[in-house]
């Protein structure tokens, strides 16, 4: 799949405000990815299909995620606000025959996973600092990315964590698995 598919993909799937999300943060991630090394092509692919899921209905999604047998996963069972990265990552995978590391980074954007690759993180951050993006944890994420990527990723993580707390939300384990690896790769 080229980047152009992908970009007309997200525009067909996608209303203009979701697809104005999606064009901000495949240009976030082709800036970022070189600073944790992964290749800027393959981060913006990325970055146009993360979200080609927001949208879709809960039947949708819960076909997505039967067919993978991802529902499964007490873990993600709970937590409605991740389905749509994970039936996007099984499209991409399923659908669109896209490889291993695409999939994985489009699936983990929201959640985050130990041990993230270099797209993983590229798509992670871009999500969270894409400049459509204006509250105020964001933009201090962004400064802090202009300086050193793996630091903003970690002000990322933590920022999604406390505001997960703050609305006494359940934490995906992957999200903390997150936090601990990049704390640890410091």
């Amino acid at each position: 799949m080229t980047i152009t598919e992908a970009d007309n993909l997200a525009r067909e799937r996608l209303s203009d405000r979701r697809y104005y999300h999606t064009q901000c943060v495949a240009k976030a991630a082709r800036e970022l990815a070189p600073r944790f090394g992964a290749d800027p092509d393959r981060a913006e692919l990325a970055g146009y299909l993360h979200d080609i899921f927001k949208e879709e209905s809960d039947d949708v999604l819960l076909k997505t995620l039967g067919a993978s047998d991802i529902i499964g996963d007490k873990d993600l069972a709970g937590k409605h606000a991740l389905w749509h990265a994970f039936a996007a990552g099984e499209y991409a995978s399923e659908v669109l025959g896209l490889d291993r590391e695409i999939c994985d980074a489009i699936r983990f954007h929201t959640s985050g996973r130990d041990g993230m690759t270099p797209l993983d993180k590229t798509l992670f951050l871009a999500d969270y600092i894409s400049e459509d993006r204006k509250y105020d944890d964001c933009i201090k994420v962004r400064k802090t990315a202009e300086r050193d990527a793996d630091e903003a990723l970690l002000e990322g993580i933590k920022y999604t964590i406390a505001e997960l707390l703050e609305r006494n939300a359940v934490i995906d384990p992957r999200t903390l698995d997150a936090y601990n690896s990049c704390v640890r790769d410091l």
